[in-house]
């Protein structure tokens, strides 16, 4: 049995650890939750059983096999660094976060010999871009739309003083690369740092983001042109039930890689 731990008692980590307990009860022990405020951490437990131990980042890292990083853009690359240098195994989902240091995360995991997992979130292609990659890749464009109440709290709105209220048409808010789009949107544009990782890297990976007062969903489309041809990609994202800035995708997402890391059997790619 696999001993994981969650850091991170949001939206993501609750469902995480909710398919440890049902979807691969058989395959794994949720052994611990970790989070900065302790009423999320019980108030997860409560929901759970067996209830999983509530530790400290340094505890549950030495007492677990694989850790789950569902904290923040903030606290991400601290995580998988020291969870690393641990020999330990680690899904991180706040991918915004590693941008940048990437390369040190990656040699860390290589000299422990420790697997660094990162879930395709809320965007599709991610497998077509990781083909891709293995040839020449000439062009990587992520368009984000959303509807505007959600780019409300985003740095770059704020900074800028763009108004957001009574659109009566779609707004460019932002045009750029992912190093920048991460940086001023960081709840809302993760995916663009997963395609990073995958592809050209964030200082190439083109970003635009819109804010669409039609939109009821949220939708992102990627262009991927290469020596292999050309592909595009939309995914229209419902929101999850339990917190509407989380893609229902990005939930699935983050189970569907745990299932990938467990299973004999791996298809995609």
């Amino acid at each position: 049995m696999i001993k994981v731990g969650i850091v991170g008692c949001g939206t993501i980590g609750k469902e995480l650890a909710l398919a440890c307990q049902k979807r691969f009860s058989d395959q794994v022990t949720l052994e611990a939750l970790a989070d900065t405020d302790v009423s999320h951490m019980r108030k997860l437990q409560h929901i759970l059983n067996p209830k999983p131990k509530l530790l400290t980042m340094d505890r549950l890292f030495r007492q677990c096999d694989l850790v789950i990083e569902a904290a923040s853009k903030h606290a991400s690359y601290e995580i998988a660094k020291k969870a690393l240098a641990m020999g330990k195994d680690v899904m991180i989902m706040s991918v915004g976060g590693i941008l940048g240091k990437e390369k040190e995360i990656f040699e860390l995991a290589r000299t422990h010999r420790c697997c660094l997992y990162f879930p395709s979130g809320g965007v599709v292609g991610i497998d077509g871009l990781k083909a891709a990659a293995i040839g020449k890749i000439y062009r990587v464009t992520l368009t984000t739309r959303k509807p505007p109440h959600g780019f409300e709290d985003a740095p770059h709105v704020i900074k800028h003083g763009i108004p957001l209220k009574n659109l009566k048409q779609e707004k460019v808010l932002f045009e750029g690369n992912a190093v920048s789009a991460v940086r001023g949107f960081p709840k809302n544009i993760n995916v663009s740092a997963t395609l990073s990782l995958a592809g050209l890297g964030a200082r190439k990976t083109r970003v635009r983001i819109i804010a669409s007062p039609h939109m009821l969903v949220n939708v992102h489309e990627v262009y991927v042109q290469g020596d292999f041809g050309s592909f595009y990609t939309r995914t229209e994202n419902f929101p999850s039930e339990q917190n509407p800035k989380t893609s229902r995708l990005a939930i699935l997402s983050a189970v569907a890689t745990l299932e990938r890391i467990l299973r004999n059997v791996k298809i995609g790619t």
